[in-house]
């Protein structure tokens, strides 16, 4: 509900709350968490949820932290929609990004220092590091390649140093939280799959649901992808919306907290409504869902195997990078006066220094645009 500014926030918000503060998880697995999801298509911090919900009551707990992380901003973004299509336009809120951008940023890089301390332990590491910040500053499509290059050189330098070795730690079992076995068992209910109902239905409905789940299944790079993806399809091939209205709705889902995929509910409000809405999220998270549901089990029995430890120390190492750099890059557009910048600054050190929570931060940064917004 407070995830304002994107993947990165989010994954900041999740490691005060995960690791710090709940003791769910150590920043090793945490991190580890994070290295897979970004392997895997779809929405990345969506899949972290996921993914903690799994390690701590199995399918059933992904389902929950996975629903509960999208469907605060799916209601925002319907109720959004509504007015923007029934009256043409969408709330001002320019003036509180304003006081939010350079909180975010602060907050982005204090859970990048903190994740680094845990990942960046020697000169190979921190040299990915440094193939993250360069990747995510100069080359951000290449990411994924970087990741995958800092999984085969860590493989390939600690082999030589302690052999991998196919034992798997008898603390790996799936299930951390001392569920047992019984949290794993089965699968998720096949009401799940209803609303694949609705290709039977066919019409505008079904295609849109159709293009979700194949989006859904190719998003690699970021939410910010989608945008690439959908807007030929959307505005082009279908004609469903006007270029303008997907800039609007873009413009919409980012003054939301939440994930900006699910600007796919704007897009299905405006092909058909509430149950266009519900259609196009559900496509869309649909592949998330089965991707983490699928690989988290071998995650969680052979996290701790050595081969597999080695290869997620080299792209751990890459998404530290890659978160800090980038801060660095949304840092010139979040400061673009001094009194913004003073805003970065008292976050950054009430981040590091006090340890005053991210939620708290991002509230204040809210309150600070919209007192400057009333006040100009």
């Amino acid at each position: 509900m407070f995830g304002f500014g994107g993947p990165n926030v989010h994954l900041a918000l999740m490691l005060e709350e995960v690791v710090e503060r709940r003791n769910w998880l150590d920043r090793e697995h945490f991190l580890q968490l994070i290295a897979l999801t970004n392997l895997l298509p779809g929405p990345n911090s969506s899949e972290v949820a996921i993914h903690v919900g799994y390690t701590q009551r199995g399918w059933r707990g992904a389902l929950v932290t996975g629903l509960s992380f999208v469907a605060p901003t799916f209601v925002l973004v319907v109720f959004l929609s509504f007015v923007y299509f029934r009256y043409g336009t969408v709330p001002a809120v320019e003036g509180v990004f304003w006081g939010l951008k350079p909180v975010v940023v602060a907050v982005i890089l204090g859970a990048g220092w903190k994740l680094g301390k845990a990942a960046v332990t020697d000169r190979v590491l921190l040299a990915l590091a440094s193939l993250g910040i360069a990747v995510a500053l100069l080359l951000d499509a290449w990411e994924v390649a970087a990741m995958v290059v800092g999984g085969a050189v860590a493989w390939a330098y600690y082999r030589e140093r302690k052999p991998p070795s196919l034992q798997v730690a008898a603390s790996a079992a799936p299930d951390a939280s001392g569920d047992g076995s019984s949290s794993q068992s089965g699968g998720p209910p096949m009401l799940a799959l209803v609303p694949l109902g609705t290709l039977l239905l066919g019409g505008d409905v079904a295609r849109l649901l159709l293009l979700m789940l194949w989006m859904g299944s190719v998003l690699f790079g970021g939410g910010y992808m989608l945008i690439a993806l959908i807007e030929p399809v959307v505005v082009g091939q279908h004609g469903w919306l006007t270029a303008e209205q997907l800039l609007d709705g873009i413009a919409l889902t980012q003054a939301v907290p939440g994930p900006i995929v699910t600007l796919v509910a704007f897009v299905g409000y405006g092909v058909a409504g509430l149950p266009g809405a519900f259609v196009a999220t559900f496509g869309i998270y649909l592949p998330s869902f089965a991707a983490v549901l699928a690989v988290a089990p071998l995650l969680e029995r052979w996290r701790h195997a050595d081969a597999l430890r080695a290869i997620l120390k080299g792209v751990n190492a890459v998404v530290v990078g890659a978160i800090l750099g980038v801060a660095l890059s949304l840092l010139p557009p979040a400061v673009p006066d001094p009194v913004a910048a003073f805003l970065f600054v008292v976050a950054l050190v009430a981040a590091g220094r006090f340890q005053v929570s991210a939620i708290w931060l991002v509230g204040a940064g809210v309150l600070a645009g919209a007192v400057r917004a009333v006040v100009i």
